[in-house]
Order: C-alpha cells, then structure tokens, then sequence
C-alpha cells in the first residue's frame, strides 16, 4: 500500500472516531437529543460518502477526501444526487476542473477567511453528462473586484462562474461515456 493510501486511511479513522466520541459524549451527559441528532448528522455524511463511493472513480473519491487537508482555508462538503450505476462519468476532466477551479480559488481569495465549498453533482436528464456546481462560501464579503477578476478569466472556458450573495459558484458539465 501507498504511504498516501496509508495516511488517507488513518485520517479518516481519525475523523470517524471523532464524530462518534462527540455522539457518545452527550449521550453519557445524557443530552440524547442533540446525541440522536449528531448520529444522524454522521449517518448522513456516510451515505453520501456511499454514494461518492458508487461513482466508481477512486481518483475523485480520492481528491475528496484529501480535500480538507489539502487547503488551509477550505472545507469542503458534497452532495450526489441520484445513482449512477453503469454510467462512466469522464473522471480526468472533473478532477481537472476541480483542481483548476481550487488553484484560482487558493490564489485568488484571502488566506485568513475560512471558506465553505460545497461540491453537488446532479444527473442532466439524457445522462450523456453530469452537472457539476462548487459553491464557495464565506461569513465574510469575497472582494467585489476578485469575484470580477476569477469571472473574466472563465469566459472562455467551458465553466460558468456566478457571484452569489455571499460567495461564488462554478457550474460546469462533465461527460459521460
């Protein structure tokens, strides 16, 4: 096994057992309310992770759970909506885009500001493609000027980028083969 495979897999032990610990502590103040409701949090995150799983690209399911790590200043949640059984999305492109979209973003955005990325998958209604849409959020105002600057520089490629109230968001197609 790879040292990386290694520390991915120790990460996430450590991450797992982190949100179980926090589960079993206001079960054992008796808080089990807010007990019920931090397992069902951890149930969720992990049947989106089964569904991250179903795509069927390790690569990608790879970027994504290194993502945290990767960035100082980015956490990153995801949503799959559908399955996608027996549809081979193009792997390459979406961690291509991805990546490019996160140099900008890294370049581009205050390293003091902790943002919120939130990453949605959706099937397009033919399946000859998938809707990729990154979000990047933040409690503090993104400079008008580099919410500007990062639009000028995808006019010509094949992403959208829009400002949102408090943010950006990339939208981009991904085929399927």
């Amino acid at each position: 096994m790879s040292v990386e495979i290694i520390r991915v897999l120790q990460q996430y032990r450590h991450d797992l057992m982190n949100r179980l610990q926090i589960v079993q502590g206001y079960m054992s103040m008796g808080k089990t309310e807010i007990a019920e409701k931090k397992l069902n949090e951890v149930l969720a995150y992990y049947n989106e992770e089964r569904r991250l799983m179903g795509l069927n690209m390790p690569a990608f399911m790879l970027w994504i759970l290194e993502f945290d790590s990767s960035f100082d200043n980015f956490r990153l949640k995801y949503t799959i909506h559908g399955e996608y059984k027996n549809v081979h999305i193009s792997e390459s492109i979406l961690i291509e885009r991805c990546q490019d979209i996160m140099a900008d973003c890294s370049r581009e955005l205050d390293l003091q500001v902790l943002y919120e990325v939130k990453l949605v998958l959706s099937k397009v209604a033919n399946m000859s493609e998938i809707k990729v849409e990154l979000f990047i959020h933040s409690d503090s105002d993104i400079d008008l000027q580099v919410k500007e600057h990062m639009i000028d520089r995808y006019v010509n490629k094949e992403i959208d980028i829009d400002k949102t109230a408090n943010g950006i968001r990339f939208c981009f197609t991904v085929p399927c083969q």
